[in-house]
């Protein structure tokens, strides 16, 4: 019996094998069941260590975390429960109050360091005022905007499930697309983002099917109540919540929403209603003034960022709370997207490093390949986009926010704001053509126009009218 005592099982339990009281068999089985019980004990008490060392956790959150951590399962469901039953108390949303208790936190016999933080963090967060007033705002527009209750799917339509599918494939589309414009430098109310406003909504329409008064069409009625949507949907509480749930559980934390959440909700702020192109932007421009324009432009901004010190890079600017270095590569970028459009090749690297480790060489090369590409592509004669924008207002842009930028880095270095003198005036008319039916929406490309002082420069009421303060 020597083996059974090496293998840890105590002498009254060999005793009564040898007493052929029990078999060899079945205290086996018994002490490694008592041995499965310590190890999950050990695996608990370790994951708890660990997160306490990771988190940095204070000695007087011990006894809490040791405490949750051991909870049951049972115990750890009625946690949340109890919370859920409280924050949706006489809101009927069953649907919404089904998804989340369907949710529970099922932590696994060998938790891991980060399973037992979020598990503790979970717990906390579920006492917290904001996420139970975050919850019952979501139930109650879920209760107010659901399917109507008894009413079966019309012909041609899918059912409650079919919508749900739909809904989850309508909300990845949008992510999708929302992200990717952030990284190619869309801004949501250029016109170029009306398109993909225009399919955003044209896919989430038939998920509207089957509630109350659906929008049947793209325009301001449907893109108002997506837009309401998507702010209602704003709860950072709510989705710390999932985050949190999705780690205790081991399953994939949902995709983050914040980034184009944000983006689409201003693109549909600025985009109000299908988009009329106004043309007239686009009449009048003399492709041989905005090269020359542009030369001017570039000769003077170029000079200013030669004269940018390394210590100057930190710099804050008027510019969106950017730094110099900030603002420096997004003006090398303005002249490496334009070069792309000209080549049929729109980039869409606008979060890439442009600069480099010299500023001066980066915007100089990127002034240099502009020149060749407006002029060697026919650019300045052809037609771009669905819209077909002629390539001279593209480089008329161009030099407006490279002169508007220029103002932004003179500011922040201290320099002159007095640039370009010699096409001031008629860049800043270009801006007014181009710009003045642009909404001032939040999250936009522009702020409200501001006041210029009395005698003010043509690239100060440049500023100002883009919504920079001149004073």
């Amino acid at each position: 019996m020597r083996s059974l005592r090496d293998l840890g099982i105590g002498l009254a339990a060999i005793r009564s094998v040898l007493h052929r009281e029990r078999t060899v068999a079945e205290t086996a089985a018994q002490w490694a069941d008592a041995l499965d019980a310590q190890i999950r004990t050990l695996q608990l008490q370790r994951a708890v260590l660990r997160a306490v060392a990771a988190r940095g956790s204070a000695a007087e959150e011990l006894p809490n975390m040791t405490e949750l951590a051991r909870l049951s399962a049972r115990e750890r469901r009625r946690i949340i429960t109890d919370f859920v039953e409280d924050a949706l108390d006489g809101v009927h949303a069953p649907a919404y109050r089904s998804g989340l208790l369907a949710a529970v936190p099922d932590l696994p016999d060998d938790p891991t360091p980060e399973q037992i933080g979020a598990w503790t963090e979970l717990a906390a967060l579920v006492r917290e005022p904001e996420l139970r007033a975050a919850l019952r705002r979501l139930a109650e527009y879920s209760a107010r905007t659901g399917p109507v209750a008894g009413e079966a799917p019309a012909a041609g339509e899918t059912d409650p499930a079919g919508r749900e599918q739909d809904a989850v494939r309508v909300a990845e589309l949008m992510r999708l697309r929302g992200e990717e414009a952030v990284t190619a430098g869309l801004a949501p109310d250029s016109p170029a983002a009306e398109p993909l406003v225009a399919e955003l909504v044209a896919a989430w329409l038939p998920t509207q099917a089957g509630i109350a008064d659906p929008p049947a069409e793209d325009g301001p009625q449907a893109r108002g109540r997506l837009l309401e949507q998507l702010e209602t949907a704003a709860e950072p509480a709510v989705e710390r919540y999932w985050q949190l749930l999705c780690t205790v559980t081991g399953r994939p934390a949902p995709p983050r929403w914040d980034t184009a959440g944000t983006w689409t909700a201003a693109a549909l702020r600025a985009h109000p209603r299908p988009y009329e192109l106004d043309r007239s932007a686009f009449d009048g421009t003399d492709p041989d003034r905005v090269m020359h324009a542009y030369v001017q432009v570039t000769r003077d901004v170029g000079a200013l960022v030669a004269a940018v010190r390394p210590e100057d890079l930190g710099l804050p600017t008027p510019c969106a709370g950017w730094s110099v270095r900030q603002l420096l590569d997004h003006m090398v970028w303005e002249n490496l997207m334009a070069i792309s459009i000209a080549e049929d090749a729109p980039r869409g690297d606008h979060a890439a490093d442009h600069l480099g480790d010299d500023h001066r060489a980066a915007f100089a090369d990127s002034v240099r390949a502009a020149l060749t590409a407006f002029t060697g592509s026919g650019m300045l004669h052809r037609t771009y986009g669905p819209y077909e924008a002629p390539g001279a207002v593209i480089v008329q842009q161009v030099v407006v926010e490279l002169l508007a930028h220029g103002w932004d880095l003179a500011r922040a270095t201290g320099a002159p704001t007095g640039l370009a003198p010699e096409v001031a005036e008629e860049t800043l008319a270009a801006a007014r053509r181009i710009y003045g039916a642009a909404p001032r929406t939040e999250g936009g490309s522009f702020a409200r126009e501001r006041p210029a002082p009395p005698g003010a420069g043509a690239v100060d009421r440049l500023a100002a009218y883009l919504g920079r303060d001149p004073v």
